[in-house]
């Protein structure tokens, strides 16, 4: 019950009777459309739907507190006035209607709500497109009773009119809203009443369109929304507005606050188009279109094209291509990591390469660099292309079942392998195993070289290593012309002179001998300890 001093109206609703006289069966649901407060008794009075049956007659009396008296506020102070009802009429059989309506003071102790009905089709001999038929002419005669009644006793402030039509189920004709030449909007409205985290209400008041479907797909059908481009330049998208504060809230959304703007702006666009809208005979301009596309605002509020999928083959424009391309503009693709382990992944069979390509043009045209795990063993390959999509060789390429990692090309076409290294120590080698093997160079002949080194600037190697063990040395300026080898079995050659520096005497050696130089002397220690002197100073 509400509190007795304040001033209520009684709405009152039916019969509703079935053909043979009885009464329907049914309820009816009363929602405000927002929370308020009475003050003369602190009373919180929430907009919780209240439900009333329909009685023994067919009828309902609903008390409603009239919407334009004061002493309601906020809970804060604040005077509220003005609300509304929504009454939502469900009958036996029959899809519910709902109507939005005022109750001010000027309507009196009392309002009665006529009501048209069109029942079960079926049920009243009726064929479907006629029940249809005779409903809205209900709805029509009991609109033009009210607008000629009274306005105090027909409630001529009701929206719309006095008269609840019941929903109708359309069986035979497609519903159309508006024509050709005079188009119209199908608004499905929405209340506040269930408010927002933080707003008055924590219930569904959403209105929306619920599309049922139990169709397979084949052919063309399946479908739940189809939207027809009547022209190639139409745009068919789907449009997300949003209202917010000036400046943003930093702390949540605050959209129940009545300070935010009355008139909401576009904050996404998605859906599809083809042709450019200024140009569209421009093959380039064109190019940029012939997508399902999304945008959203930039820091200007222009929108603009974030992710498309691409409907049209993106070199010739035409429509339908084998493989559509999908890009991102003005955006960075992030993969969100968590809990889970979100992975970012290039799937396939072993019978396909699985590619990352670095390109400078659109579709697989002008590749620069090619990550790919090859077919078949899945080895790992970073190739690199000239222009024309001309491919060169694999610089670094890493084998999945051995893990060998080689660099060079297999050809050997690429420049190899280049490590600066300011300070510390550029490449490391740490064998784990007795007798492991730090480096090993296969050269094609003995020549080849397994280490070189020279001063920058240097038009020749001072210094080089080859595989049969030959050691060379120059100045740098010329060819080496100092050779350490093997001679023959146990043999160490050189093709000139062996300098030795001025020494102590030497260790004896437990074996063999040692040959050193003293004072200008040639000497030789044997492993007796016996110094010889085999050449003078």
């Amino acid at each position: 019950m509400l509190p007795s001093d304040i001033r209520t109206a009684t709405v009152h609703v039916g019969p509703f009777l079935d053909d043979l006289g009885e009464p329907w069966s049914g309820t009816v649901t009363v929602e405000s459309s927002t929370a308020r407060v009475w003050d003369a008794t602190a009373a919180v009075i929430s907009p919780r739907p209240a439900v009333v049956p329909l009685g023994g007659d067919g009828t309902a009396a609903i008390p409603l507190a009239t919407t334009d008296q004061p002493g309601f506020s906020d809970g804060a102070g604040r005077p509220v006035t003005g609300w509304t009802y929504t009454l939502t009429v469900q009958l036996a059989g029959v899809a519910p209607v709902r109507r939005t309506f005022d109750l001010p003071t000027s309507t009196g102790p009392d309002l009665r709500l006529m009501l048209a009905t069109a029942g079960p089709p079926a049920a009243r001999g009726l064929t479907r497109r006629d029940a249809l038929r005779a409903g809205a002419a209900a709805l029509v005669a009991g609109t033009a009773a009210a607008a000629t009644a009274p306005p105090a006793a027909a409630g001529a402030h009701l929206r719309g009119g006095v008269v609840l039509p019941t929903a109708r189920t359309v069986f035979d004709d497609d519903l159309q809203v508006g024509t050709t030449a005079h188009p119209s909007t199908l608004l499905v409205k929405s209340s506040p009443a269930g408010g927002t985290a933080g707003g008055p209400g924590i219930y569904d008041s959403t209105g929306r369109i619920v599309l049922e479907t139990y169709q397979p797909h084949f052919g063309s059908y399946g479908e739940s929304l189809r939207v027809q481009l009547k022209d190639a330049r139409a745009k068919g998208m789907l449009t997300y507005q949003g209202s917010w504060p000036t400046p943003h809230y930093p702390d949540g959304d605050y959209t129940w606050l009545s300070t935010h703007p009355t008139t909401p702006v576009t904050i996404a666009w998605i859906g599809a188009h083809f042709l450019n809208n200024d140009d569209p005979g421009s093959l380039e301009k064109n190019l940029w279109h012939g997508h399902i596309n999304f945008e959203v605002p930039d820091a200007k509020g222009a929108l603009r094209t974030r992710l498309e999928i691409k409907l049209v083959d993106p070199v010739t424009g035409k429509i339908g291509t084998d493989r559509s391309a999908v890009r991102t503009h003005m955006a960075d693709f992030e993969l969100q990591v968590g809990a889970a382990d979100e992975q970012l992944r290039i799937v396939g069979t072993d019978s396909h390469p699985k590619d990352l390509v670095f390109a400078t043009e659109v579709g697989a045209r002008q590749p620069r660099w090619i990550l790919r795990a090859t077919e078949n063993d899945a080895n790992l390959e970073l190739r690199r292309y000239r222009a024309g999509n001309a491919y060169q060789d694999s610089p670094v390429a890493v084998d999945r079942l051995t893990g060998l990692v080689a660099v060079g090309g297999a050809a050997g076409t690429s420049a190899g392998l280049k490590v600066a290294q300011r300070g510390g120590v550029g490449i490391t080698v740490t064998p784990l195993a007795a007798g492991g093997q730090g480096m090993l160079v296969a050269g094609t002949d003995p020549t080849a070289r397994v280490i070189q080194g020279e001063v920058t600037g240097d038009p020749q190697r001072r210094f080089v290593a080859l595989v049969d063990g030959t050691l060379g040395w120059g100045t740098g300026a010329t060819e080496r012309d100092t050779l350490l080898y093997r001679r023959g079995p146990n043999q160490l050659g050189t093709d000139g002179g062996l300098f030795l520096r001025s020494s102590a005497t030497p260790a004896t050696a437990t074996t063999g001998g040692v040959l050193f130089v003293a004072d200008g002397a040639l000497k030789y220690r044997g492993a007796a300890g016996t110094v010889t002197t085999l050449a003078a100073a």
